[in-house]
């Protein structure tokens, strides 16, 4: 009797080892013959799933914001006001090893983004999608008196959104000096200074 293969998880298996292999070794080292060999996979199966290594890669993208989310929601479903803020900001920091991973992948990514439309497009959507989270989270907490009127406005979004990338590179390139503490202290600071005295 044929072997029957669960093909969403094998994709889903496959994708993580390409995110590993890009946190290791860099964008560069990756192709579709070294994700083979490490997953278990022949050429000719590899390509059943990701015609090529930018395809992979892509997937690789979308899986750690796909993990973040998750994470997010699994730390609290029904984010309000500034708690519900600093919910999602603690998935998307370097807090530990497996998002200071994620961090390394996304860097990458970046890199592939700036000659690439499709990839440009992608990150753009993602930051766009935290960044309405961010704005819905800051009106709450403005509705419930949380913070100041001034602070529920785009620059503030601008500013906490460019905080968080400006993190996962510092943790990424300077991760003696971007410890987990000093990033929490960060945040806590960033959001003290928006709330009403």
């Amino acid at each position: 009797m044929p072997k029957i293969v669960d093909h969403d998880e094998r994709r889903r298996q496959i994708v993580e080892v390409v995110w590993r292999l890009i946190a290791r070794e860099g964008i560069q080292a990756v192709t579709t013959r070294r994700i083979a060999e490490v997953s278990g996979t022949s050429n000719g199966s590899l390509r059943y799933y990701f015609p090529n290594k930018e395809a992979a890669l892509t997937a690789a993208f979308e899986y750690v914001v796909d993990a973040t989310n998750r994470r997010a929601d699994e730390a609290d479903s029904h984010r309000h006001g500034l708690g519900g803020l600093r919910t999602l900001c603690l998935e998307i920091m370097p807090l530990d090893e497996q998002r200071l991973t994620e961090a390394r992948l996304v860097i990458n990514f970046w890199q592939q983004a700036l000659n690439s439309p499709d990839k440009a497009a992608l990150h753009a959507a993602v930051q766009q999608r935290w960044r309405t989270e961010m704005a819905a989270r800051l009106g709450e907490a403005e509705a419930d008196g949380e913070v100041i009127p001034a602070a529920a406005g785009p620059a503030t979004v601008d500013a906490l959104a460019s905080f968080l990338l400006g993190l996962q590179i510092e943790a990424v390139m300077a991760p003696d000096y971007t410890t987990a503490p000093r990033q929490l202290a960060q945040l806590d600071a960033f959001l003290a200074r928006l709330k009403v005295s």
